[in-house]
């Protein structure tokens, strides 16, 4: 940048030094010709606004200056501010708001009344990590009309020694979400180790009244991963939220003879006759599916694309992205997560970390 300065003020130099010997040599020069005059005045025309776009430059150069150094101060400024709210609340609050991105920190850094409500949110979360997230089977886990013989819900406790593993991933899912949105949406969240409704087992399943979440885990011998109920939280939990979501512009992007195959039953009918593998199907790509379960109902559909945007394995968007119909619902879905909190972006999902195996 002061190489630039320097360029710039010896460009200035050397017009001004251009004009005033081309006037030291013409002292006394009488102007007759009136073609001479125009070209003269156009010839100091032009040099004085190269005079003033050099001297705009310099101070353009001299404000990107000051809001670098500014922005060095803020940065400076930041882990002071980290250390009184430390002091104020907790150190656990404090590593808390530095995993937060960057531009939504600064948002609420220095506003005592959203620092008070994130604080506020972030014991929530605390205690809903201890309260909300159920490993065992009670009479009122589900529902009651679940319990009529035409749904017969079952269910088994998990396993004791799946117990920490299972928490550890809920709590690494959940982080995924603002405080916000969990507290607005989430009830309770229930890790059991089978389910089972119409004589058929499930790996999860959903209550949007109580706004409950139930998944299953049988241990990773069986292939319960990691991944795999991870994903299954983010599933359930999407379908909760779709009650808010507009179908007509989802449904305009499937192809104009297409209907899904058991929006009847909403997709149990799909799981009793086998029809709800969710391996991707390379052959469902062009038509705007992922794989087979997702045909069965727009709401399986619109959650194929939610159990992957939170789930970065650094491939799901560079294949949806090669594909129109995959891309036009990505920013469909991705518009209305930003719509129930603005921290949602394109960019957040693609920055997203991946939970090991």
């Amino acid at each position: 940048m002061k190489k630039n300065k320097i360029y710039i003020i010896l460009v200035i130099l050397a017009i001004i030094s251009l004009l005033s010997f081309a006037v030291l040599c013409n002292p006394d020069e009488a102007v007759t010709d009136d073609k001479t005059d125009e070209y003269e005045d156009k010839e100091v025309q032009v040099n004085e606004t190269d005079v003033t776009t050099l001297k705009d430059i310099a101070e353009e150069e001299e404000i990107l200056e000051e809001v670098e150094e500014l922005e060095e101060e803020v940065k400076k400024i930041i882990p002071e501010k980290l250390n009184e709210i430390e002091i104020k609340y907790s150190l656990e609050f404090g590593q808390y708001l530095e995993s937060l991105e960057e531009d939504y920190l600064e948002t609420i850094l220095y506003d005592d009344k959203a620092l008070k409500e994130e604080y506020d949110l972030f014991e929530w979360r605390n205690i809903f990590y201890d309260d909300g997230v159920v490993f065992t089977v009670n009479e009122d886990i589900f529902p009651s009309h679940w319990y009529e013989p035409d749904i017969n819900a079952k269910a088994e406790s998990l396993a004791e020694e799946e117990i920490e593993r299972s928490k550890k991933i809920a709590i690494y899912a959940l982080a995924k979400y603002p405080a916000k949105v969990l507290k607005e949406n989430l009830g309770k969240l229930y890790i059991l180790k089978s389910m089972n409704f119409y004589g058929v087992d499930f790996g999860g399943t959903n209550d949007v009244e109580d706004r409950r979440v139930y998944i299953t885990n049988n241990g990773i011998d069986m292939g319960y991963t990691n991944l795999f109920i991870e994903k299954a939280f983010h599933h359930e939990f999407s379908s909760i939220l779709f009650i808010k979501f507009e179908e007509s512009e989802w449904r305009q992007i499937n192809p104009a003879d297409f209907v899904y195959f058991d929006e009847q039953t909403g997709g149990s009918g799909a799981i009793k006759e086998g029809k709800a593998s969710q391996e991707f199907d390379t052959k469902m790509y062009e038509v705007g599916f992922l794989y087979e379960y997702a045909q069965s109902t727009l709401e399986n559909d619109f959650n194929s694309f939610a159990e992957n945007i939170f789930i970065n394995d650094g491939n799901f968007f560079k294949l949806v992205e090669e594909y129109e119909k995959l891309s036009l619902k990505l920013d469909l879905i991705v518009d209305f997560y930003s719509s129930i909190n603005p921290r949602f972006t394109l960019e957040y999902f693609k920055e997203i970390s991946l939970l090991e195996k």
